[in-house]
This record gives structure tokens, C-alpha cells and sequence, in this order.
């Protein structure tokens, strides 16, 4: 009888596949291939290294552990240093790289961001890498997400947008200088850091360095993403351009084809989403560690809906989610990223809370 392949066999088969289809790309379009490539890294990264954001807010409130918060603070400072010496260099064209508004509906959509990445229990990074490891549960999840985006964007014009546009933008290094802004930035981070430490409850036995060296990969791999691309990595953003490639297709006008290479702007970003699946699968089947996991209830099933459109609404609202609004807004040494962070802690807080009461 013929053997199976085993789980790192085809791990090996995938990436080699993954490569056909990278040139395939570069044949197209050679950026459409950087998007695959830098997908890929993010996926095997966040998978490898075990980097999820919801433990980093949810831990501080349900352990008193902030680990893997702090981690992430690391890595946000190890990515600042090199997204600062790329706006430095950028003569101006990339100083607001990243810089979002700090305005209600940033706050509004941080707190539902925190609130549905609980009940859902992924962010939309971590959801990728869930749905490579087998949750099946997360494929609704997704659609949610996608759903409450879009639902977002049908009225945020009308809406949100007004607030946005009244609302200061804050580059540290344009309102204090280079020194006095990238100074504000670490001690922000600093005061955090110190803050988190003097909170934990417990004495962590564990050496949490893997958590930490991949929060630090992950923030190198975002610095040359910026350095390449000129852009900052996003998850929830490229479901805006999902959204227009369905007006395309119904024959609706939009803001997409308005643009010069409107269908590579629109693809570049979904297929770096796609990339972090088979990145973070790889990732899985390299360790043989794949096995899929069926939905357990109703009860799951409603948290995954109610958590995915609370996530895709707020992620419209806020501009970004956990990686370009808060990881990359940070980064950038926007004053927007650490309001974001603030509110998306108050939505964990009372997502932590909502799940006590339901079990």
C-alpha cells in the first residue's frame, strides 16, 4: 500500500507551489509578487512564534500576565526605530505613513474592535492563522468581518467621516521635532512597559522568549515591508478594495476604478491576506501539528458572528485594526495608535466580562 504523505511532506509540495505562483505574479505585476512574498512571512511568523493579540489584551485582565503585552510593545519599538530612520530619510513624502486621525470614530471602532476580537477569541491577523490551523469556526468568523466592513463603509461617508476630517492629525516628530517626537514615543512606550510590569499579579514561571523573538521578527519584517512597498502592512484594509472589486462587478462605480492600476491597488492587498493563510499553514504542516476543529455549538457559532461584525465595523471606523491601526500606527509614532490601543483595551475588558457571564 502506497504511503500518505505526511504533514511536513506537503508542507514542502505547498511552498513549492506557493513559489510556482509567485512568479507567476512577477509575470503580472512584480509588486503583486512582494505582496505574496511579504503574506507569506507574516503567516509563517505570527504562526511559528505563537504572536496573538487577543492573549496580549485579554491576559492582563483574566491572568494579571502581561508577558506577552509587553512583547508586543518590543516589537512596536524595534519597528519604530526602523520606520523612523525610513521617514527621516523620505524628505517628507513618508512622514504620514501610518498617521491616522485621533477621532470619535477611532475610539468607537478601537472599543468594538477589542469588544468582538474576544468574543470572537482571533484578531484579524490571528484569524488567518487560526483558520490555517484547522478552527473551522473562523471561516464564518471572516465573512463577518468582511460583512461588517463593508456594512461600515456603505455609510461612512455620511457619517464618520466628518468627525475624521475635523479631528487632528499627530506626527510627533512634525509637532515636537525629531528628537523631542521620536523622545515622546519612547517614553510612551517606556510608561506602558513599566505600568504593565508593576501590574502583573503573578510571577510568570515560564520564559516567554519565543513569544518575544517573534514579536521582534515580526517587527523587522514590517520594517522592510515599509521599506519596499512605501506602505504599512494591513489586514482589514484590503477588504475595502474587496468591496469595490464587487461594485466592479456589478457594474457600480466606485473609488477603484477611478485609479491608475485601480485592479493591482485592489488585488495587492487581498492576495498578501491569502499569503498569510498559506504562510501560517506551512507554518502548521511543517510542524505536523494540523488537524481541523469542528464547531462545538450555537453558542460558538453566535460568537463568531457577533464578534466578526463587531470587528469589521470597528476596523472601518478606526481605520485599521490590531496591526496597521495599532502595531504600524505605533510604529509610525502616531499619537492615534496608543488611543486605539487604550479603547481597544476597554473593549477587551468588557468582552472578557460578556464571556464570564455566558459561561
Amino acid at each position: 500500500m502506497k504511503k500518505k504523505p505526511t504533514q511536513p511532506q506537503i508542507a514542502v509540495f505547498l511552498l513549492l507551489l506557493a513559489g510556482v505562483f509567485g512568479v507567476w505574479l512577477f509575470t503580472l505585476q512584480p509588486d503583486l509578487l512582494l505582496y505574496w512574498l511579504f503574506g507569506l512571512g507574516f503567516g509563517f511568523i505570527l504562526q511559528r512564534f505563537w504572536i496573538c493579540f487577543v492573549s496580549a489584551a485579554s491576559d492582563p485582565i483574566i491572568m494579571g500576565s502581561t508577558e506577552r503585552f509587553r512583547a508586543i510593545l518590543i516589537g512596536i519599538l524595534v519597528a519604530s526605530c526602523g520606520v523612523t530612520v525610513i521617514k527621516y530619510l523620505s524628505d517628507g513624502s513618508l512622514y504620514m505613513l501610518g498617521v491616522s486621525a485621533v477621532s470619535l470614530p477611532l475610539m468607537i471602532g478601537a472599543f468594538l474592535f477589542g469588544l468582538g476580537m474576544i468574543l470572537a477569541g482571533c484578531c484579524s491577523s490571528g484569524m488567518f492563522v487560526r483558520m490555517a490551523e484547522g478552527y473551522t469556526v473562523h471561516i464564518i468568523t471572516l465573512i463577518c468581518i468582511i460583512i461588517g466592513y463593508l456594512v461600515a463603509n456603505s455609510h461612512y461617508q455620511a457619517l464618520w467621516a466628518p468627525f475624521v476630517a475635523r479631528a487632528p492629525l499627530i506626527f510627533f516628530p512634525e509637532k515636537c521635532g525629531w528628537v523631542g517626537g521620536v523622545g515622546i514615543h519612547i517614553a510612551i512606550i517606556l510608561l506602558f512597559y513599566l505600568a504593565s510590569r508593576k501590574y502583573e499579579q503573578r510571577a510568570t514561571s515560564s520564559d516567554n522568549t519565543i513569544y518575544l523573538k517573534g514579536a521582534i521578527l515580526l517587527a523587522l519584517l514590517n520594517i522592510v515591508h515599509v521599506l519596499v512597498l512605501k506602505n504599512v502592512w494591513s489586514v482589514t484594509g484590503a477588504f475595502f478594495w474587496f468591496g469595490e472589486l464587487i461594485n466592479g462587478l456589478l457594474g457600480s462605480s466606485g473609488t477603484l476604478f477611478a485609479q491608475e492600476n485601480a485592479y493591482t491597488v485592489a488585488v495587492a492587498p487581498n492576495l498578501r491576506n491569502i499569503g498569510l493563510f498559506v504562510g501560517a499553514l506551512a507554518s502548521v504542516l511543517l510542524s505536523a501539528k494540523f488537524t481541523v476543529k469542528k464547531i462545538r455549538s450555537k453558542k460558538q457559532i453566535g460568537k463568531s458572528i457577533a464578534g466578526g461584525l463587531l470587528m469589521g465595523y470597528g476596523a472601518c471606523l478606526a481605520g485599521g485594526c490590531n496591526i496597521s491601526a495599532f502595531f504600524m500606527g505605533a510604529a509610525s509614532l502616531s499619537l492615534s495608535a496608543w488611543v486605539f490601543m487604550i479603547f481597544l483595551f476597554a473593549g477587551a475588558f468588557v468582552g472578557v466580562k460578556i464571556l464570564y457571564r455566558m459561561l
